[in-house]
């Protein structure tokens, strides 16, 4: 009845007359009839109590003209555009995009749109955005200052690139290179020997107030780490002896170097071969300190916008194990104001469970970029995103199809187009 034209609604409607008027003699009949008639009258015809249907969810702006929403039996309150189905609008809720969402394509242009999208709906729900790019695709700062400029908050657009040698730095720490490490599944000598330097590049840090990162890659030299490990570091602006750990200097404390004492040596030699090429990367990347730069944490509590751009495979991992020890870490009444997507399709499944995992468990929106080849280590991350986005590419033909699996809001349908395209065109 409710999407029925007029002539079935007349027909309908004459029919119970007709009903009414023959069995007119019989008792209470026509009263039942009538009643039969106000009630489909009432739940069918008049706005206010009409349950409506969309592709997906009923908006905001409907939802204020009385306008109810037949998933939730509520009035409309979806506030995420999505794009168009045919001649129809995609909306969804906020909390549909906590529940996880995908976007599962190869090609990196369609990627690009769906962090636009993504910016474009966190703008318009004052949100903060934290958007980690894939490390091969090029920048997309600029692109995003200017989709947030209409909005207003194109000047608080924190941009951390660590392709360019100048980006302001970013703030990471020691937990964040071990879980990056793990997530990478280096073997267990090379954590071994990561979690004994740890506390001593740590102490570094802080004691001496100097980013200590340059110098992972000195240490693990061989004749360097042999001599740390017999108490004379050969490292600048440290003591050559650690025969006392109350020293005004600062000495390593014994109780540091006796944890690498404590690794065997072809263990010792083992890790050292697989941290050092790491240790050089972390050494030479100018965009990464221990004591200074932007602070994820901070980010997600004031709703900033921030574009972060890895130079490397490890660098993304890194990247994203600091993002989810910052959700973890955050208050939950702040990160739930937050959307933060991993755009890095080559992500790790470790990595991206444990990010999933930490945006699941504090309400934010959380989404992440998959390739279309299917990997069942991916099995967690795909059947954890209650939304999902495909691309598919067939005889030149691009088609992008959306699939939810939420539970009051099961769908799946092909969507033209993302509402930010068109406000991105012309820059």
């Amino acid at each position: 009845m409710r999407d029925a034209p007029a002539r079935s609604v007349a027909t309908h409607f004459a029919t119970c007359t007709a009903f009414s008027l023959s069995a007119i003699a019989a008792p209470f009949v026509p009263e039942g009839i009538a009643v039969y008639a106000g009630i489909r009258y009432l739940t069918a015809f008049l706005y206010g109590p009409r349950q409506w249907q969309a592709p997906a969810r009923i908006p905001l702006h409907l939802g204020k003209h009385g306008y109810r929403d037949a998933t939730t039996r509520k009035r409309g309150a979806a506030t995420w555009p999505i794009g168009l189905a045919g001649n129809q609008q995609v909306w969804l809720l906020r909390d549909d995009l906590a529940q996880g969402c995908a976007f599962v394509g190869d090609d990196p242009d369609w990627q690009r749109q769906a962090i636009e999208q993504l910016v474009f709906g966190a703008c318009l729900n004052q949100m903060g955005a934290i958007i980690i790019q894939d490390h091969t695709a090029p920048p997309l700062a600029k692109r995003l200052a200017a989709l947030a400029c209409p909005f207003g908050r194109d000047r608080e657009m924190a941009r951390v690139d660590l392709h360019d040698p100048i980006s302001p730095p970013l703030r990471i720490t020691i937990r964040a290179i071990e879980d990056a490490l793990a997530g990478l599944g280096l073997p267990k000598a090379a954590l071994t020997l990561n979690a004994a330097l740890a506390p001593i590049l740590n102490l570094i840090a802080t004691r001496y107030r100097r980013n200590s990162l340059p110098l992972y890659g000195v240490i693990l030299d061989k004749d360097a780490l042999d001599e740390l490990i017999a108490g004379r570091p050969a490292i600048e602006g440290l003591m050559s002896t650690t025969e006392s750990n109350t020293s005004a200097d600062g000495l390593i404390p014994h109780q540091l170097l006796d944890q690498l004492k404590a690794i065997s040596a072809m263990d010792l030699e083992q890790g050292r071969q697989d941290l050092e090429p790491v240790a050089r990367e972390l050494a030479a990347t100018p965009g990464l300190s221990l004591t200074h730069g932007l602070e994820l944490d901070a980010a997600l509590a004031n709703r900033r916008l921030v574009c972060i751009r890895p130079s490397s495979p490890f660098t993304a991992a890194l990247v994203v194990a600091l993002t989810t020890e910052a959700l973890s870490a955050s208050d939950t009444a702040s990160v739930t104001d937050n959307l933060v997507h991993v755009g890095d399709p080559a992500m790790t499944p470790d990595v991206s469970q444990r990010f999933l995992m930490a945006t699941s468990r504090t309400g934010a929106s959380g989404s992440i970029a998959l390739k279309s080849t299917s990997d069942t280590s991916l099995k967690f991350v795909i059947d954890h995103c209650r939304i999902r986005f495909e691309h598919t590419v067939k005889d030149h033909d691009s088609k992008t199809y959306i699939t939810s699996s939420l539970k009051d809001c099961q769908f799946s349908f092909e969507i033209s187009s993302f509402v930010a395209d068109a406000t991105t065109d012309n820059v």
